[in-house]
């Protein structure tokens, strides 16, 4: 589920979330990579010290994903799909679509059943 972002909405939950994350990347050989970090909002994107292996990923493949884990117990993360350009000391990162979310509880303890609870950013 992908709910267009408000850079209004973006800054609030990022007060919550705080400003580290995970960024996911895809090589060329299609593998992902994960980096852990540390962003500052500057107008429309967010924007980080340079990863070299993100930089290169980027190069020919700009889609990435921001990930938040939840701040408490059973709440929710925030997910982010952006583009994202590489600079010489920085990465430009910005937001295309978000979405917080979290496992909905099982019906039925067992059930096997895989839901989730999604709601839009700023809820």
């Amino acid at each position: 589920m992908s709910i267009p972002v408000e850079i209004s909405q973006l800054e609030l939950e990022l007060r919550k979330f705080g400003f580290s994350a995970f960024l996911l990347s895809v090589r060329e050989d299609a593998t992902s990579h994960v980096a852990h970090m540390s962003f500052e909002l500057v107008d429309d994107e967010l924007r980080c010290a340079v990863s070299r292996t993100a930089a290169k990923n980027v190069q020919t493949q700009p889609k990435v994903v921001l990930l938040w884990p939840p701040f408490e117990a059973g709440g929710y993360s925030m997910i982010l799909d952006a583009t994202c350009v590489a600079e010489e000391e920085m990465l430009r990162i910005t937001p295309v679509s978000g979405v917080l979310h979290r496992p909905a509880p099982a019906e039925e303890p067992n059930s096997g059943a895989c839901e989730s609870d999604c709601a839009p950013l700023g809820s």
